[in-house]
């Protein structure tokens, strides 16, 4: 039987419906808002002993079908595995639930959101992780919910709340709060440079919010969720935490006090040596298991550094406030169309800047339709970044995501089409991760990008901080946190901008919902750091160069009208084949009539855009020009008064008698004023060239005609030049004895 119920969400509402669809799931619900709809299902699964994580896996499945769209390419219709932006999504989700679960539940949990049908209009976000928070609140599952999404807007300056799609394309802030009983367990933002006092009041507002969208999926729990599962807790016991302790204390003193950037790994590893050769025999005899041995070590490990960290000393010494030592170097690759390498202690990132044609732009589908993007980010990280061996291939979910925010946090500098008429590919390469590889990702953009040449509003930094808290409320943040901190630590608070405002957050946290004061003093100190970086980054290069690298493409843009696109491209592509072989540029043209030209050889492009502009601009009654015959009839010569234009310039125009042969007086290759003397009825343009008619009188032998040859036959595609078919029959009907 189906059960529903509506909840409001700032003037809309989605209905959370159980109890018909997908029936074997331990939990799963439908929720629409407006004519979106997303179905939610959760499932528990068999106890996994062999992970020391709790194996939560989240799936965003966009269906095609659910907007109506077909999936493009020739062969494969259907659909296939996630594109990044449902990867991205799923992270959204992710991120907000894992943190509800106990540590010591081990069980298998499989969570997805599957999108059946996208008005394009209303935020599928929203409506899938309502969902999946209240089919996770009836599934019986030990869920520490309820948990909410609530995403705002800015525009002309005033805060709202669940903007739709078509509202959020202007806005100035796109700006998702999660918030769980205690308070904001993940922000995701993309913002226009704006000052982190708005900021702040959206993110009040979305507390609010979300309080009251919880208690309505507490309502919904209560009345059709199923009571919670019983199930053991897998964490090491506290004996085996303390027997654990007592064993390896001096290596946990050395390890603490011997910290610095880097070291926590090998030191990690010399502690679980110890552990292992002092517990050799209880695991011999199978009374302790290793996987529970190692994960104690690790709460050991996080136990001390989380108590000195409280106490006021870091790992690694510094102060609370202090970002380890920046390095920035531009040029690094010499064949790059930029370049810079961006250190910031242990964590290095070398990003690299590929500039291209608009035609090179990325084009994107789902079920709201196909779009295209120009400007892209790509984080790589290797193995070897952390001194380790693992996969490669295709990018996992921390690397979609760490590009996604690093490519988030420069849009807003970004400069438009008009302004750069390029497609903008950046790559990350991050050589060595030990903290926030995706900030130092940010601030290497910055730097690779001015240094191609790209101008750039202003300069973007990131920086990443991090919180350690008791049960008592106290709580110290972390500028800059190195890997340990993030391990051990709560929260990894990630906010970019420049001096004026900020462009993008990220946070995920290990614990329930961080406090207004929290993120009030987090927002702070972030800004005191980003500051000192953009000074560094300002002292290694102040602004954009100038010129683009001698690698990089040259592009001009021109605007076509209209009516003129058909005549630049020519039957079959003809027209513009011969164009770019001509000058040997790439010539791309929009449907708008946008035409970008694009060569390594500057004067290329400019002649070719010469004679595409003169292809297309629209001459005066009257206008004079130097041209060249280009063909020579008996009834007229054909002059090429622009590039890549001619016209017609009769016989009548060219004596002030009778002439019965042209190329008499005229050849191919003359140049030769001419003037626009009128149009013809198929507005095709008619020349006169006053100067030469008056240099040939009229021929005493040839006397003079009232009446000339019959005019030309022209067709009525546009074209300045008649129809050879006219010629052919004018010449085949011509009567008139030859000379």
């Amino acid at each position: 039987m189906q059960k529903s119920m509506d909840i409001s969400l700032g003037g809309k509402v989605i209905t959370l419906s159980t109890g018909k669809l997908a029936p074997q799931a331990s939990g799963a619900v439908l929720a629409q808002m407006g004519k979106t709809v997303v179905l939610a299902t959760v499932v528990k699964g068999n106890l996994d002993l062999s992970k020391d994580y709790f194996p939560l896996s989240v799936e965003f499945v966009d269906k095609f079908y659910a907007g109506g769209v077909i999936k493009g390419g020739k062969w494969m219709k259907r659909d296939g595995g996630p594109s990044d932006t449902a990867v991205l999504f799923g992270r959204i989700i992710d991120r907000s639930i894992r943190p509800l679960f106990p540590m010591g539940f081990k069980n298998e949990v499989q969570v997805m959101a599957t999108v059946l049908s996208n008005d394009r209009d209303n935020d599928v976000v929203v409506t899938a992780f309502t969902a999946v928070s209240a089919a996770l609140m009836i599934s019986g599952l030990p869920f520490s919910g309820p948990v909410s999404a609530v995403r705002l807007g800015l525009k002309s300056g005033e805060i709202s709340l669940f903007p739709t799609i078509t509202d959020q394309l202007t806005s100035d802030m796109d700006l998702l709060i999660c918030k769980d009983s205690e308070g904001v367990n993940m922000i995701e933002a993309d913002v226009k440079i704006v000052d982190n006092d708005i900021v702040l009041k959206a993110i009040e507002l979305g507390i609010k919010t979300g309080d009251e969208i919880n208690a309505k999926l507490m309502e919904f729990a209560t009345e059709f969720g199923k009571p919670k599962m019983e199930y053991t807790d897998l964490s090491p016991s506290i004996e085996l935490q303390d027997k654990v302790e007592a064993a390896v204390k001096k290596e946990l003193e050395d390890f603490i006090s011997a910290g610095v950037d880097g070291a926590h790994m090998a030191g990690e590893e010399k502690i679980k040596e110890t552990a292992i050769e002092k517990f050799a025999t209880q695991l011999e005899s199978g009374e302790v298991d290793k996987a529970k041995l190692m994960e104690a070590v690790d709460n050991v490990v996080r136990k001390y550094i989380r108590a000195t960290t409280l106490a006021g000393k870091r790992y690694d010494k510094r102060a609370t406030t202090e970002i380890r030592p920046l390095n920035i170097e531009l040029d690094v690759l010499p064949c790059t169309h930029g370049s810079a390498l961006f250190e910031r202690g242990l964590t290095q990132a070398l990003t690299i800047t590929t500039l291209g044609p608009l035609s090179e732009e990325q084009h994107l589908q789902d079920s709201s339709g196909e779009t295209t993007k120009r400007y892209i980010h790509y984080y790589s990280a290797a193995p070897f970044s952390t001194g380790q061996t693992g996969r490669t291939g295709r990018p996992g979910r921390r690397e979609i995501g760490h590009g996604a925010l690093a490519e988030k946090a420069l849009v807003a500098v970004i400069p438009t089409v008009e302004e750069f008429p390029y497609t903008i590919i950046l790559t990350s390469e991050v050589l060595s991760q030990n903290g926030s590889s995706s900030m130092a990702s940010t601030c290497g953009s910055t730097m690779s990008l001015m240094a191609a040449g790209v101008p750039l509003k202003a300069h973007v930094a990131g920086i990443s901080v991090g919180m350690v808290s008791d049960d008592a409320g106290k709580y110290i943040l972390l500028t800059d946190i190195a890997g340990i901190e993030d391990h051990c630590g709560d929260m990894d608070f990630k906010i970019t901008g420049t001096k004026t405002g900020i462009t993008a957050i990220q946070l995920d946290i290990k614990r329930m919902g961080l406090s207004f004061a929290m993120i009030k003093d987090t927002f702070a100190q972030s800004l005191a750091a980003r500051l000192q970086i953009i000074t560094k980054m300002e002292s290694v290069l102040i602004a954009p160069r100038k010129e683009l690298s001698a690698y990089a493409p040259k592009i001009k843009m021109i605007t076509l009208p209209e009516d003129k696109i058909g005549e630049v491209i020519g039957s079959g592509g003809k027209t513009i084949k011969a164009l770019m072989e001509k000058f040997g540029t790439q010539i791309d043209i929009d449907d708008f009539g946008r035409a970008s030209i694009s060569s390594l050889d500057q004067v290329q492009i400019d002649a070719c855009a010469f004679q595409i502009e003169s292809m297309v601009r629209e001459v005066q009654m009257g206008e004079e020009f130097e041209g060249e015959v280009t063909r020579v009839e008996n009834f007229g010569a054909f002059v090429e008064f622009l590039p890549g234009r001619e016209a017609l310039l009769h016989v009548s125009e060219m004596t002030q008698g009778f002439l019965s042969d042209p190329s008499a007086i005229i050849k191919v290759g003359d140049k030769i004023k001419v003037q626009i003397s009128g149009y013809n009825d198929n507005h095709q343009i008619k020349l006169s060239a006053p100067e030469f008619k008056t240099a040939h009188p009229a021929s005493p032998d040839e006397g003079f005609a009232k009446a000339g040859p019959p005019r030309p036959q022209f067709d009525n595609r546009g074209s300045d030049r008649p129809r050879s078919g006219g010629f052919r029959n004018f010449a085949q009907n011509d009567s008139r004895p030859r000379r």
